[in-house]
């Protein structure tokens, strides 16, 4: 979080190797409602897929009526632009590898989709969908070996029969996050070689290439491998991303009036109702325009929640990722087992998937992401009271310099 005067931000990107500063303002990391925004940003995608599919109508939203929060994902992009600049930073001003940094990410993602990649090859095993003679085959390992590489966008044949025929289509979202994991060292030296400013210009035009070759392949249909491929990388994404760090390093300057959030939510509905009447090819460009009234939404919510909404998280855990990972194995495992024909209301067979869902989360969260977690180098964020933080490595440099005094 920026603080202080523009000069010093970027004093602060060109750190070197030095013991971490003081913060000259108190960080406010911990005083925040982030988790708890991923994880309404993860339900709003969960009841979205599940009036799709299940063709149930929840509340007032109607399958196909679009009267929904449909930004779940962009929100997602947002907070995570924020989060993990934040942790690249911190790793480059304790003078760590930035195999520290790559470890600590590579726990955050790749436990729970390794416990998730598990548990459904058994299920699909053991319930015959896939036949063992099937597990040697090149459709199932490509499968599972294409999950397993982060890349799990390879959804083969073999496992058509299955609820919507596709066992975890939202995950595309996953190599769009590793390729923005892989992006950020990139970004925090060129903003430590030049300054922020010239950093988030040069990656902005960058993003705004990106949002124009993806609307160029959908003008052209979008199903070929090329426009398969871009849409599932990050740069038609990296805008939002981009916003996200953008108002990680300005928020303590900007502007925080509920009047401001109130114009923020006026112009981001404004811009999803246009984005209603476009096509495809323009749909991610109009989508970009309303991140920006939602990434101040966001941010302002953030800081802005109070306790009692921060502490809904901080009891129940940090449960977006495993909300967002299970969420379409749950509508496809309903799917199979024929609830669609049960005469269900459909608000109560949305709930269900909400429901089964989060149990599926918390146990992710605390048997697998949690005691992963533990296992990073450093966080970007402060140690709660009583907690030992972990110590910077040794600062070469600082122990030669002490060496030659002696």
């Amino acid at each position: 979080m920026l603080s202080g005067t523009p000069d010093a931000g970027r004093h602060a990107d060109r750190v070197v190797s030095r013991p971490p500063a003081k913060p000259s303002t108190p960080d406010r990391r911990r005083d925040n409602c982030f988790d708890l925004l991923r994880l309404v940003a993860a339900l709003g995608v969960v009841v979205q897929h599940a009036v799709e599919h299940l063709a149930a109508p929840f509340l007032w939203f109607a399958p196909g009526s679009g009267r929904w929060f449909g930004d779940g994902v962009p929100m997602f992009f947002i907070i995570s632009g924020g989060m993990v600049y934040a942790s690249a930073r911190r790793c480059r001003e304790q003078g760590r590898p930035w195999r520290d940094y790559l470890r600590n990410r590579l726990l955050r993602i790749a436990p729970a989709l390794y416990a998730y990649a598990a548990v459904m090859a058994a299920f699909l095993v053991l319930s015959g969908i896939v036949a063992g003679r099937a597990l040697v085959g090149t459709q199932f390992l490509g499968w599972l070996g294409s999950t397993l590489l982060l890349v799990p966008v390879y959804h083969p044949p073999l496992l058509a029969e299955f609820g919507t025929g596709v066992v975890n289509g939202s995950l595309w979202t996953i190599p769009v996050e590793v390729g923005f994991y892989l992006l950020v060292p990139v970004l925090v030296l060129a903003a430590a070689r030049w300054s922020f400013a010239a950093m988030l210009a040069g990656a902005g035009a960058v993003a705004v290439a990106g949002v124009a070759l993806l609307a160029a392949a959908a003008e052209h249909g979008g199903d070929g491998l090329g426009g398969r491929l871009l849409a599932v990388s990050v740069l038609p994404w990296l805008g939002f991303f981009l916003l996200g760090i953008w108002w990680h390093r300005v928020w303590d300057r900007a502007p925080q009036s509920p009047w401001v959030a109130l114009a923020a939510l006026a112009g981001y509905v404004a811009t999803a109702v246009v984005r209603r009447h476009t096509g495809d090819g323009a749909e991610v460009a109009v989508a970009l325009l309303g991140g920006l009234p939602l990434s101040y939404l966001v941010y302002w919510l953030a800081y802005h929640g109070g306790g009692a909404l921060r502490r809904v998280t901080d009891r129940l855990g940090d449960l977006s990722f495993g909300v967002y990972i299970w969420h379409m194995p749950v509508i496809n495992l309903l799917l199979w087992a024929g609830l669609d024909g049960l005469a269900l209301p459909g608000t109560a067979a949305v709930l269900v998937v909400v429901a089964l869902t989060a149990c599926c989360a918390l146990l992710s969260w605390h048997l697998v992401e949690k005691p992963a977690l533990r296992l990073k180098s450093y966080s970007s964020r402060p140690q709660q009271a009583g907690t030992a933080a972990p110590s910077p490595p040794p600062n070469r440099a600082v122990d030669r310099a002490g060496a030659t005094a002696r």
